[in-house]
């Protein structure tokens, strides 16, 4: 009884146990029990249906694996649509993605990405600006309002007070948002889904697509590296993630303690929370209050974390699982022990210079090289910092002296 993500795909393409080897091939079925001598004993337990283990049908689209773990039995044909995002498929289309295991509950997320008004100031200086807040009107537009496949709304004016339109968003249950902004040059999207894992904690899978009428800013699109996408995207998570992460703790605390519902818990009076509300609605009138946690597991939230450093974490919530951020990392820490010699290099060479009275200008032109090698290094390192963790305080705010010379310090060691 171990967790079979322990063990490995071995030379044979099969699932290998980390724990004794046994092996199992793509639809369960038990190959190998190393601690059975071959023979008629081994032959019948590998038929056991006890040696084998569950297998769910599986579909790779749009670049994202899906597991159906309810459609154990089904044929293909049966099994329930994708949630899909049907722009993805233009050939126009270039997009960006990132993921995220984020310390908040999956529903916080998504009404967090629903909460088009907060953007202007828990996002200010980031993608949003405080005077660009306006009063925020949405409506429901979908003819059945909230169903069990979700719903959809408008916001008539738009975001940045209307520059690029009315904003569409649709919730697709259980766990898909999308907002979609369509202009004379381009089409954009804000697609999040909001992936449950434990009580407390999700996955986000986020992508931002584009359509652009023009094949120059698609061509400018691809050379953007994504490692440095990721840890701009990673920046704006953060704006609002600490007060998210305890803010579910406070209404737990109200629901499960003092007995309050959501809108209880929660004042709403504006035509801005209409999604959020919708949203909990279906969530208590529909969804049955959330995920079917497995047997066992504690459904209240873990305690609250305790340091920023914690919460602000990149590299075990994204880098480590990241292919072009985690490359991209361990470049830089290899340049950066390049340039820690030629920096020491270039200095001994300034020194020798001026030791051996040589022209001022060539040990002026030495020195600046050590400096500049040092500068570099020095970037670097504020780089790999962003891929271990988020900086502090956000960009809505400026930092304290203190923690300013903080921030210095941490990128320095």
């Amino acid at each position: 009884m171990v967790p079979l993500s322990e063990g490995r795909v071995n030379e044979g393409g099969e699932l290998e146990c980390g724990y004794h080897g046994w092996t199992f091939t793509g639809e369960g079925k038990c190959t190998s029990i190393p601690q059975i001598e071959p023979g008629a004993g081994l032959e019948t337990a590998l038929k056991s249906p006890r040696a084998c283990v569950a297998a769910y049908p599986c579909v790779e689209k749009q670049g994202m694996l899906w597991v159906y773990p309810t459609a154990k039995d089904k044929a293909p044909a049966t099994l329930p649509e994708l949630p899909l995002i049907p722009e993805i498929d233009d050939p126009d289309c270039v997009y960006q993605d990132v993921f995220r295991d984020l310390p908040m509950d999956w529903a916080t997320l998504l009404e967090n990405v629903m909460d088009v008004s907060h953007v202007p100031f828990t996002h200010h200086n980031s993608v949003g600006k405080r005077e660009n807040a306006t009063p925020v009107n949405l409506e429901l537009t979908s003819a059945d309002g909230v169903s069990a496949s979700g719903f959809q709304g408008m916001w008539q004016e738009g975001p940045r007070k209307g520059k690029y339109g009315s904003q569409y968003t649709e919730f697709k249950a259980p766990t898909l948002m999308r907002h979609t902004l369509r202009t004379e040059a381009f089409t954009t999207l804000t697609v999040v889904y909001a992936v449950p894992t434990t009580p407390g904690r999700c996955r986000l899978l986020a992508r931002f697509p584009f359509i652009f009428k023009s094949a120059l800013p698609r061509f400018f699109f691809g050379l953007y590296p994504q490692w440095f996408s990721h840890t701009n995207q990673n920046s704006i998570l953060e704006d609002d993630q600490i007060f998210l992460h305890k803010q579910e703790r406070l209404i737990e605390v109200d629901q499960k303690i003092k007995g309050k519902s959501y809108a209880q818990s929660c004042y709403m009076p504006t035509k801005a929370d209409v999604y959020v509300s919708a949203f909990r609605k279906w969530i208590t009138e529909i969804a049955g209050g959330g995920p079917a946690w497995p047997l066992g597991m504690p459904t209240n939230l873990p305690p609250q974390e305790t340091t920023r450093e914690a919460l602000l974490d990149r590299y075990y919530s994204h880098t480590v699982n990241c292919k072009s951020c985690a490359t991209a990392l361990a470049n830089i820490g290899k340049v950066r022990k390049v340039l820690r010699v030629l920096t020491f290099v270039a200095l001994a060479g300034a020194v020798a210079t001026f030791a051996r009275s040589m022209p001022l200008k060539y040990t002026i032109a030495v020195s600046v090289l050590s400096a500049v090698f040092a500068l570099v290094r020095e970037k670097l390192g504020g780089l790999a910092q962003k891929m271990r963790v988020g900086p502090y305080p956000p960009p809505r705010r400026p930092p304290s002296m203190m923690e300013a010379a903080l921030e210095q310090a941490r990128i320095a060691f």
